[in-house]
């Protein structure tokens, strides 16, 4: 980060300090999504234990997978477009028509390993056009006559369903997914994975006995949102949060990569996500001018207007 100025920041606080009712506001929960209920379902079931207003999930799974679904809760939603870290984890159990030598199955595993064509299936709402997705990891757990338990890491979009079915073809046999279960998504993984009974627990205590067990299970969103940071002034609070765009002299550090036409997050001084942005300049231009609007602000999600 860049300074162009130096200013202590004496507004908001910072996300690790914010009170419950401040966390459920801009906060991520990970839930350990059963089997059965879609994503949307397991979303709207959030929503109504922990009392809110809004939910959103990340990364649907379907109605028969298990596991990490990150769901983002009241003003975290306005930034679910700007999330990084997109690999995702799954373990999954393949049963085949007959077993196949161990030799065998791990040299057709290492042929998938890498960038795959994959076309997404019929049920899937996206359009079904033939499209590269890349394994970063595929290892064999257990095998076990018929069964092969494997571990694969993707980026998003990829569909185990698919690579299921494709290792069956090349083996083969035919091959055919008999469970799944994600195990990390959006940085989280399943040891940070709450079941939807254990938040509605957790939820109780905090009602009913002022314990505040829940906290540790909401996640403030600044650690989801993977954009290069714009900290900026006091000052400049109130005026992003009703819609002006981001001028120079407001601005109190940045990160030195930024490029024009990217976007940013812009933030208080104490760490807390205020603003996603675009940039008009370039990191250099914004360093040697002294006026003029360096960022438009596309999404405010913590509005600062008292």
């Amino acid at each position: 980060m860049y300074s162009l100025y130096k200013e202590q920041s004496k507004v908001g606080k910072s996300p690790s300090e914010r009170s419950i009712e401040e966390a459920l506001e801009f906060g991520v929960v990970c839930i350990d999504k059963p089997q059965g209920p879609s994503s949307h379902e397991v979303s709207a079931f959030a929503r109504k234990i922990l009392n809110i207003e809004k939910t959103g999930h990340t990364g649907t799974l379907d109605p028969n997978v298990s596991g990490v679904l990150p769901v983002l809760l009241n003003q975290s939603c306005k930034a679910s477009h700007f999330l990084g870290n997109t690999t995702k984890e799954y373990v999954c159990e393949m049963q085949l028509a007959k077993p196949i030598k161990q030799k065998k199955l791990n040299s057709v595993f290492n042929r998938f390993k890498g960038k795959i064509y994959q076309k997404p299936p019929l049920a899937s709402a996206v359009a079904k056009n033939l499209r590269i997705r890349e394994t970063y990891e595929l290892q064999i757990l257990e095998v076990i006559d018929a069964k092969v338990l494997f571990q694969v890491a993707s980026e998003a979009g990829f569909y185990v369903r698919n690579l299921v079915f494709d290792i069956g073809e090349v083996l083969g046999v035919k091959a055919e997914m008999a469970e799944l279960r994600r195990t990390r998504a959006s940085g989280l993984t399943e040891k940070q994975a709450v079941t939807l009974q254990e938040l509605s627990d957790y939820y109780w205590l905090w009602k009913e006995k002022q314990r505040e067990d829940l906290k540790k299970f909401i996640i403030p969103i600044e650690n989801f949102v993977s954009l290069k940071k714009v900290v900026v002034s006091d000052d400049c609070l109130k005026p992003i949060s009703t819609g002006a765009d981001l001028a120079i002299p407001g601005i109190l550090s940045l990160d030195e990569k930024i490029q024009k036409d990217e976007h940013v997050g812009i933030y208080t001084g104490k760490g807390e996500l205020v603003a996603i942005a675009n940039a008009l300049m370039p990191f250099t231009e914004i360093k040697s001018s002294k006026k003029g609007i360096a960022f438009d602000i596309v999404r405010v999600i913590h509005a600062f207007i008292s």
